[in-house]
C-alpha cells in the first residue's frame, strides 16, 4: 500500500489542469489529497481532476465558467468607464 501512495506523492502539484489553481494539500499530506480551485471557483478534490480528465468537462462546468467570464467582462468594461472619465476630467484641469 505505501508504495501506491508513494508513486502519487506529488503527482499533481507539478502540473496542475488548465483553468485548475492548486490551493494546498489536506491535513496528511500533498499528493492525491490535494485540493484545487476549478474556474468556477469550486474547490475540488485532486481525485475529481483525475476523473474529469477522463470525461472532459461537463455542461455545468462550462456555463459556470462561461458566467464567471461574462462578470469578469462586465467588471472590466466598469472599470474602463470609470477610468476614461478620471482621465477626461484630469486633462480638463
Amino acid at each position: 500500500m505505501y508504495g501506491w501512495r508513494g508513486s502519487w506523492r506529488g503527482a499533481w502539484i507539478g502540473s496542475a489542469p488548465a483553468g485548475y489553481r492548486y490551493i494546498g494539500p489536506c491535513r496528511c499530506g500533498g499528493g492525491p489529497h490535494a485540493f484545487y480551485v476549478d474556474p468556477a471557483g469550486r474547490i475540488v478534490h485532486a481525485s475529481a481532476l483525475w476523473r474529469a480528465s477522463f470525461a472532459g468537462p461537463t455542461l455545468r462546468d462550462l456555463e459556470a465558467e462561461l458566467e464567471a467570464l461574462r462578470e469578469e467582462k462586465a467588471y472590466l468594461e466598469k472599470r474602463i468607464q470609470e477610468l476614461e472619465e478620471l482621465k477626461k476630467k484630469e486633462t480638463q484641469n
